[in-house]
Formats: C-alpha cells, sequence, structure tokens
C-alpha cells in the first residue's frame, strides 16, 4: 500500500469518526522535498524518466 492509499484510508476512518490513526500520522515527522520549490518539478521529471527509462530496460 502506498502512502497516498494509507493516507487515503486514514482520512476516511477519521471522517467516520475514528481519529486514532489520524492523530499516530499527524504527529510524524514531515520533511520537506529537497531543493524547495525551484527544484520540485525539475527533480520529479527526472525521477519520472529515470524509472520510464529502468522500466523500458527491464532493470
Amino acid at each position: 500500500m502506498t502512502g497516498s492509499h494509507l493516507f487515503g484510508r486514514i482520512l476516511a476512518e477519521a471522517i467516520q469518526g475514528d481519529l486514532s490513526r489520524f492523530d499516530s500520522f499527524a504527529n510524524l515527522p514531515w520533511t520537506p522535498f529537497p531543493g524547495g520549490r525551484t527544484f520540485r518539478v525539475p527533480y520529479s521529471v527526472l525521477g519520472s524518466w529515470w524509472y520510464g527509462l529502468r522500466d523500458r530496460l527491464g532493470l
């Protein structure tokens, strides 16, 4: 399960009134994206290209 799927499930539980996992998730440390806003998009594009190339090469 990826982080976005897990958070979706935790958010659904919170909407239904169960805040136990939501509160635990909210207390996790947050690390900003390296490079800030300036390099967020270029790094993401470069990463997508890299993993796409690996997929095509069967690595």
